[in-house]
């Protein structure tokens, strides 16, 4: 018992150490594919976003502690026939990340709503992926009454909306003082590839620069405490997730829904509920993936979305 102890320990140091390299920004490069950088003032807030082609509206939301980054290889396509906007979501990404406890999907939902409104944007489509499927609902819902034409198709990829169990690095980012503590002991890269892994079916396409991506974006000043609010709030009380569910029958526009076959954050089960309850709705299962088809297996996403887009 000792020795397996002494070899627990040997591999947990040697783990630690392998993800304490220093996190480097990611080249300017990057980024320059998704489009031109702008800010949305926010009730004093800067929220980050790119813009990036020409033609009728897409806005992409990303899901819990991702940004922008996780659109690369949808977004710029997209922009050969549309107006691609992809958005850092409050505390997240280049985004401001306030201490004000108001990052439930209900308030990022108001948020993008006002942003949408102020952009004036019609015919619009919106897309979100896991967290950002959730504010991509209740931001329909808040604007369907105001601007009933405004938004004419959703596509929700791998999304929350259902109760579920939750995956272990939001249980973890819950607890009071735990995630911080976490965020100084644990090197950013290290928790970036245990999250990454975790979100994979092949654990394999994980990439050396999808860890220092979003391990640059998760160190940086407000993200822990961003990311530990969201986990505290992204769970709607019971009435509240009742009532949401209600009114899915009642969203008559298009709907794409994209699953991972083997997600195991979102269950598939929960993308079978969104089929049954969405009245115009499709699924589309991408075998051999997990919770990110959008990176994991970004063509059949593409093609998916190319094809729905078209009808």
């Amino acid at each position: 018992m000792r020795l397996i102890k002494i070899i627990a320990l040997a591999c947990l140091i040697f783990l630690l150490a392998a993800g304490c390299a220093g996190v480097t920004p990611p080249p300017a490069s990057l980024s320059q594919d998704w489009g031109e950088q702008k800010t949305f003032d926010y009730h004093g807030l800067k929220i980050n976003y790119y813009e990036k082609g020409q033609g009728p509206p897409v806005l992409l939301l990303h899901g819990f502690a991702a940004c922008a980054y996780t659109w690369r290889f949808i977004g710029p396509p997209l922009a050969a026939d549309q107006r691609v906007i992809t958005m850092d979501l409050k505390g997240f990404g280049l985004s401001d990340k306030p201490d004000d406890g108001h990052y439930a999907m209900a308030d990022q939902a108001e948020m993008v709503a006002d942003f949408i409104r102020r952009q004036d944007l019609h015919d619009l489509v919106i897309m979100g992926h896991s967290m950002g499927g959730g504010v991509t609902l209740m931001t329909y819902l808040k604007l369907r009454e105001t601007d009933p034409g405004g938004i004419k198709k959703l596509v929700l990829i791998d999304s929350a909306g259902y109760p579920q169990k939750m995956p272990w690095f939001i249980w973890m980012a819950k607890v009071p003082g735990l995630s911080t503590a976490l965020s100084k002991l644990l090197p950013p890269r290290f928790a970036a590839a245990l999250v990454l892994k975790k979100c994979y079916y092949d654990k394999d396409k994980v990439t050396e620069e999808q860890i220092d991506t979003y391990a640059y974006y998760g160190s940086l000043p407000g993200a822990a405490a961003a990311v530990s609010q969201t986990a505290k709030q992204i769970v709607p009380k019971d009435q509240e997730i009742e009532a949401l569910i209600a009114q899915y029958k009642t969203i008559k526009v298009p709907v794409l829904v994209i699953w991972g076959k083997e997600d195991e954050v979102v269950p598939l089960k929960v993308g079978l509920n969104f089929k049954r309850d969405l009245p115009d709705s499709q699924l589309v299962v991408i075998p051999h993936c997990g919770h990110i088809p959008l990176e994991e297996e970004p063509l059949a996403t593409r093609q998916a979305i190319g094809e729905f887009l078209k009808k």
